[in-house]
């Protein structure tokens, strides 16, 4: 026996189980899990004896990677391939008519909260938020220094979050009987 299925005889009984385990915990399934093993270690095994491998044990888990990313992109194909024509009754990527309920009520809230705030922390949470101004820009404008600036925009956000919590909790006790 060469040196290099020497070689690839021990490192099949050191790392066998553990490419196996890394290759299930990518696919999710044993049996694909134990053939992208085997064909690792082939495919390592079919490299010249001469090809200079630094570490041997990383080279065949890279070796294993580029397997399951290949196996899972075949994956996806099929599903595309067997998927058929879309059909009318499959359901739609826009949002149904509870999450546009549920956004209108959230943005109204967030709308309501910023309303809330002082008109001074408010003009520099819509500078900052809004318009995308720096701490530096926003304290030239209003003629403060940009640590107060960071300051106040933190003082906005605890605002904005204690307004919310109470809005919310006024609602749960509302819907209590």
């Amino acid at each position: 026996m060469s040196s290099w299925n020497k070689q690839i005889a021990r490192l099949f009984t050191e790392q066998k189980k553990a490419l196996e385990a890394f290759v299930a915990r990518r696919t999710g399934n044993a049996q694909v899990a134990a053939d992208l093993t085997q064909e690792s270690f082939l495919r390592l095994a079919r490299l010249p004896a001469d090809k200079q491998i630094d570490n041997l044990p990383a080279f065949l888990f890279t070796i294993a990677s580029n397997l399951v990313r290949d196996h899972q992109r075949q994956m996806i194909r099929r599903e595309r391939l067997d998927g058929g024509e879309p059909s009318e009754d499959l359901a739609s990527d826009d949002p149904g008519v509870e999450e546009q309920l549920l956004d209108q009520q959230q943005h109204a809230l967030m709308q309501a909260a910023i309303e809330s705030l002082p008109e001074a922390t408010r003009h520099i949470f819509l500078l900052y938020h809004v318009d995308g101004c720096s701490y530096r820009e926003i304290g030239e404008r209003m003629n403060i220094t940009p640590r107060s600036v960071e300051y106040q925009l933190r003082r906005a956000l605890l605002d904005c979050r204690a307004f919310i919590k109470r809005q919310l909790a006024g609602q749960v006790r509302t819907l209590r009987p």
